[in-house]
């Protein structure tokens, strides 16, 4: 009788170690989609373009964000909104961090992100100008 427990639990772990090793090679043989070199996205009343530098961002280093924030009815350049970012992996709960933003020249803000991990990350901006409810929108980014 004991020998077949121990037969169960040897033969549980080699089930175990077998599928964990299979769910984490499957995982690096899944094509990730790079990032664009440059997004554009609606927010409300704004047009929000995002570029990526280094593109793909690494994971060792922070990543430089910048965005062109534009009202979309008239093309002007938006240079007095609170702007907010904050970012979250979409694979994998890591939370949420939020990332300072500032103003660089009217329209262009900057920011720069860390992504510990290689994955997908969501990045959320949300704008607040006065006068105007605020919007907000999402963009992709994927580490290697």
């Amino acid at each position: 009788m004991k020998r077949r427990q121990l037969l169960i639990v040897v033969l549980g772990l080699g089930f175990l170690v077998v599928i964990t090793t299979l769910g984490t090679s499957l995982e690096s043989l899944i094509p990730r989609h790079p990032t664009a070199p440059v997004q554009v996205s609606q927010a409300g009343p704004y047009e929000v373009t995002l570029q990526v530098d280094p593109n793909p961002p690494p994971t060792d280093q922070p990543a430089h964000l910048s965005f062109q924030i534009v009202k979309k009815a008239t093309g002007q350049l938006v240079s007095n909104a609170s702007v907010t970012l904050s970012n979250s992996m979409t694979t994998m709960d890591m939370g949420t961090e939020e990332i300072a933003v500032r103003p660089q020249s009217p329209g262009i803000y900057q920011a720069q992100a860390h992504f510990s991990m290689s994955g997908s990350w969501e990045i959320r901006i949300r704008i607040a100008a006065p006068g105007v409810p605020p919007a907000s929108t999402t963009f992709t980014i994927t580490t290697p």
